[in-house]
């Protein structure tokens, strides 16, 4: 049944590429996109094969997040195997993201999801391994890996209840999918649980964690100028708020809370989620009473108590220079961001119940002290009460510092499970 519905799959994909193809024809974005020939070339595996690494391990990432959270794990894996890299992305950007790095040998768009397209890809590059990371499960690569006798591992794997429940309709075919993985590295024990639900063999599952957070930092990039800033602005004795990857219903509450918090004499800064939004938070930002500076201008007005960054690459440094965070997307209904940006600086981590996106880090900050729930209603006040009693606001600091530092280590932990799963594949 699972192969039936795979030989569906692939049936359906002419249909679907040319909906696609309609699609981008008649898109008002379709002139930004220069680079079609070559694109095309990479989506449908016509690479020179002399221009792309044999027996490579390759490495399939969804886009630029999923780069930057593996890069370290990246490092470890070309070591373990001393083979080169050939990482794919589903995103143009992804692939800009992953030429940046030195220890890929090379960086390609993913080919398109069509066994057809998928076997030449992988008969042109010979993979040594395919590694695929977090929740990036496309059917054809997995089974056509698996029929070239390629092992597929998962990599920092991750799924949603909701795609569980969704994928629960065609389980024969994830089932037929999931028999053919030699080792899945979950991020948590819920995770692992859904997979094997879907047919994913237990003795194939490896709890191991988030990758993402061996990536953290306590020591920022941009630290020095964002002091220098801090210092500018004359705020280098006040209490800070710093707003991390705001949206606009969360930037109206930082606003209408403003003028309450001035009075306190606390200064705030909020750095938008989507920089695209500049002129409409400025529209904002002329309506409100309180003098501001927008951090891309390089105006500081005297008096100045809301700074708007809208500049990129400055807010874990702005992090590091506040003295109380609130992470964005969290009040707003976005699933929330990154809580251990903030805490791993030994900031106390304000945020709203939307955070499903990260519900480890939340539950793990608000049980152990270092981390507030706030929503609409209290927002305010909870900010206010916390900047009037310093010595709960330090402890609760500590603690959010020492919950960011228990969620690292995952990196090692894969490459022990990966370690293993060679040893006994020798």
């Amino acid at each position: 049944m699972g192969n039936f519905l795979l030989f569906l799959t692939n049936l359906a994909f002419p249909f679907a590429a040319l909906g696609v193809l309609l699609g981008f024809v008649f898109s008002p974005r379709r002139r930004v996109l220069k680079t079609l020939k070559q694109e095309l070339k990479e989506r449908f595996a016509l690479e020179d094969p002399s221009a792309v690494p044999q027996g490579a391990l390759w490495v399939h990432c969804a886009s630029v997040g999923e780069v930057k959270s593996v890069s370290g794990l990246l490092k470890e894996l070309k070591k373990f195997y001393k083979k080169e890299l050939l990482v794919t992305t589903s995103t143009a950007a992804g692939k800009a993201e992953a030429e940046k790095n030195p220890d890929i040998a090379k960086a390609l768009l993913a080919p398109l999801d069509f066994y057809p397209n998928v076997r030449r890809f992988l008969r042109m590059t010979r993979p040594h391994r395919l590694f695929v990371v977090e929740r990036e499960i496309w059917p054809n690569m997995i089974a056509a890996a698996e029929k070239e006798h390629i092992p597929v591992i998962l990599l920092n794997a991750r799924i949603s209840r909701k795609s569980t429940q969704a994928y629960q309709y065609v389980r024969p075919l994830f089932q037929m999918l999931f028999s053919r993985i030699s080792l899945a590295c979950m991020q948590d024990e819920d995770g692992a649980k859904r997979y094997e639900s879907l047919g994913l063999p237990a003795q194939c599952i490896a709890v191991c964690g988030n990758v993402k957070y061996d990536t953290l930092s306590d020591k920022p990039a941009k630290l020095k100028e964002a002091k220098a800033l801090i210092k500018k602005l004359g705020w280098d004795k006040s209490p800070v708020l710093v707003c991390g990857s705001t949206h606009p219903l969360e930037e109206e509450l930082i606003l209408k809370a403003a003028p309450a918090w001035a009075q306190q004499g606390i200064k705030v800064i909020f750095a938008p989620r989507h920089l695209e939004r500049r002129e409409e938070i400025q529209a904002a930002l002329k309506k409100q009473p309180l003098a501001y500076a927008m951090l891309s201008d390089k105006k500081l007005p005297k008096n100045c108590m809301l700074l708007c960054a809208d500049t990129m690459g400055f807010l874990q440094s702005l992090y590091a220079c506040g003295d109380l965070a609130f992470v964005g997307g969290s009040i707003a209904p976005r699933g929330a961001h990154n809580l251990l940006e903030p805490a791993i600086l030994g900031k106390t981590v304000l945020f709203g119940k939307s955070f499903h996106n990260t519900p480890d880090t939340a539950h793990a900050l608000l049980s152990r002290g270092g981390g507030v729930l706030v929503a609409e209603s209290n927002f305010q006040q909870t900010v206010s009460r916390l900047f009037k009693e310093p010595a709960v606001l330090e402890n609760m600091a500590a603690k959010a510092r020492q919950t960011a530092l228990s969620f690292k280590g995952a990196t090692q932990k894969i490459m022990e499970a990966v370690n293993n799963y060679e040893r006994k594949s020798a």
